[in-house]
């Protein structure tokens, strides 16, 4: 029997989800006739009203409904049989729409019942899961989180707005994989000053991150079965990198004296590449000793490895000047040297570095070319003058005095008012404190009761990669605290919060 009532067709407002904006008459029209097909209201092969008698039903324009019925019919959803009418096709466009005509069932927007046939790349990448919750707004203790108050963003509005006002060629059509010259030069100066780093312009590619660093080192010497060291702990977002390759994840156990070098000859194979800390293990804080740095550059040429130097937080160090790098003792150019901008300025502006061996160049260039092609010149251009002026360098030493003073009092706070609960592990830097939780309680725990009251804690456990049952008693149960991106105030108030926690549950 022929419907008489299509009112339900054309909806007073539009779903959000299906088109926002989609506000004139005929759209609204398409998408209450295109939702019923997808849903089964309206069946294959159902004829609708002739377009007068429609429109003189839902009180619009005939116009309006011979718009949607072509724009209908041309995408598939409706077909005209002359003297006849339009009726609903009796192919539907996709699958998708078939089985909902079938089913009577809209599809889920979420999901798909077919089975997902990821790549194996993809799939090794996945076993890396975040392990730590999602707070829109960087919450107290978040150990990645530097104070965005701090940074200039006036003046980097300002060097944004030169850098387009006679922009050069390099910046409208950037052509060099490697990054801008300027910033290139400026980071090479920096890391040789600050870090004891000896390259120059030629060696530094500019990339968007530690990140997409790690992923064209992968690429690049990493071969499916070949073995990749990490230290254990470390963070989880480099195994995950590293582990799309093919190249088996194998942890290697830090000490007081950093990476355990001996124990690189206990995996099957020799290493091919070997992902290390240096300056400061994450998220423990100790750094690698003078005779492990010379122990593992022996190692690495004795087995024609790479050692992947990741100095991600070595210009805030309190306790005297930054170290040297391990790249600066480097005589056969087998360090690879990744550092990130993301901690020292802002995480937004997805800017770092690789400092490449001479013999790697010519393959990165290439690679890089087929990657993202170039960095995103504006914000270089903008970076290469804050470098130039100066306002790298000041902002590195206001920040360190700011961050200092921080430290100490998270220090302070948990020497004073934890004592029983928690107890701070030896550190000289960065923008984090780890802490034993003193009675052995499960971390893992913990943070679940941190984060359910608004405090971004991260368990140290879950930094371990090697959960094994002989390891898994003994692996230290405490929090990582980040204190660079909360004031005294703020540090105190949260604190005050961690500690009524810790008395109920631990």
């Amino acid at each position: 029997m022929p419907r008489s009532d299509y009112s339900w067709i054309y909806p007073s407002q539009i779903d959000g989800d299906i088109e926002p904006g989609a506000t004139t008459a005929y759209r609204r029209l398409y998408h209450g006739i295109r939702s019923a097909i997808l849903d089964g209201r309206l069946h294959p092969g159902e004829r609708l009203p002739a377009s007068r008698d429609l429109a003189k039903s839902l009180g619009i324009s005939r116009n309006t409904v011979v718009t949607s019925f072509d724009l209908l019919t041309s995408e598939g959803y409706l077909e005209t049989r002359i003297g006849a009418g339009s009726f609903v096709a009796r192919s539907l466009p996709d699958r998708d729409m078939q089985t909902a005509s079938q089913t009577g069932k809209a599809p889920s927007r979420g999901s798909d019942a077919r089975a997902l046939h990821l790549s194996q790349s993809a799939s090794r990448m996945l076993a890396y899961q975040r392990r730590f919750p999602r707070f829109r707004v960087a919450r107290p203790f978040n150990p990645a989180t530097p104070d965005l108050d701090g940074f200039p963003f006036d003046m980097w509005a300002r060097l944004l707005r030169r850098a387009w006002r006679a922009p050069n060629i390099d910046l409208t059509i950037p052509d060099d994989p490697m990054g801008l010259p300027q910033l290139r030069a400026e980071i090479a100066k920096w890391l040789r000053q600050s870090r004891g780093v000896n390259c120059h312009a030629d060696q530094v590619m500019v990339v968007s991150g530690a990140q997409q660093a790690l992923d064209l080192i992968a690429r690049a010497l990493v071969d499916p079965g070949d073995i990749i060291a990490t230290e254990d702990p470390g963070y989880e977002g480099i195994r995950g990198v590293l582990a799309s390759s093919g190249a088996i994840v194998h942890p290697v156990a830090v000490d007081d004296e950093g990476l355990c070098v001996a124990r690189l000859s206990q995996t099957p194979s020799p290493s091919r590449v070997i992902v290390t800390t240096p300056s400061r293990n994450y998220p423990l804080g100790t750094t690698l000793s003078l005779s492990r740095r010379l122990a593992l550059l022996q190692w690495a040429q004795a087995h024609d490895a790479w050692i992947v130097e990741d100095d991600y937080d070595s210009d805030y160090r309190y306790d005297g000047p930054p170290l040297s790098s391990l790249q600066g003792l480097d005589t056969d150019h087998r360090v690879i040297y990744v550092g990130t901008f993301s901690r020292v300025l802002f995480p937004g502006i997805r800017l770092g570095y690789l400092v490449l061996p001479p013999a790697l160049i010519p393959a990165f260039r290439g690679m890089r070319g087929f990657a993202d092609g170039v960095p995103a010149p504006t914000a270089q251009a903008a970076l290469g003058t804050f470098f130039a002026e100066g306002h790298f360098g000041s902002h590195v030493r206001k920040m360190r005095m700011r961050y200092g003073e921080r430290r100490a009092h998270l220090k302070d706070l948990i020497a004073n008012s934890a004592s029983g609960l928690l107890a701070a592990m030896p550190s000289d830097g960065g923008l984090h404190l780890c802490a034993r939780l003193t009675g052995g309680h499960d971390d893992i725990f913990i943070q679940e009761k941190m984060v359910e009251a608004g405090l971004d804690c991260r368990a140290l456990s879950s930094y371990y990669h090697d959960k094994s049952p002989e390891n898994a008693e003994t692996l230290p149960k405490g929090l990582v605290l980040g204190f660079a991106g909360w004031d005294k105030k703020q540090l105190s108030d949260s604190f005050g919060e961690l500690i009524e926690i810790l008395k109920r549950n631990a």
